[in-house]
């Protein structure tokens, strides 16, 4: 899986991921002093997505390319939405509602998978 580091702490060795499947944001948690990856804000990822206890966690990062997005959490925060959106929220016409993945999704999801640019 291929993502973008939205916010990360070095000295807690954590960061959190925006995911190119348009998916639940993913968190990185380093475990082992042998997997240092020095993540900052906006760089580009490819990394193994695993679900655990519910939660999207990556795992086996890898820097593709350093600060290729720099801003994006910033700007997904102050994005304001189109006319269009606009006028369905309005409305009241849809409601998001999370779909619960199939079990068979699911099981997937617990097998670590990778899908790397380049």
């Amino acid at each position: 899986m291929n993502g973008v580091v939205l916010w990360s702490d070095a000295s807690q060795h954590k960061a959190v991921i925006w995911c190119e499947d348009q998916g639940d944001l993913a968190f990185y948690s380093q475990k082992h002093r042998q997997s240092f990856v020095d993540l900052h804000e906006g760089d580009l990822i490819c990394f193994d997505l695993t679900l655990q206890h519910n939660r999207r966690m990556a795992e086996n990062l890898q820097v593709l390319e350093g600060a290729a997005c720099m801003g994006l959490a910033h700007n997904l925060t102050v994005a304001e939405p189109d006319a269009a959106g606009e006028s369905d929220r309005r409305q009241n016409t849809a409601q998001v509602i999370p779909f619960a993945a199939p079990v068979e999704q699911k099981q997937r999801a617990n097998i670590s998978r990778r899908n790397c640019l380049g």
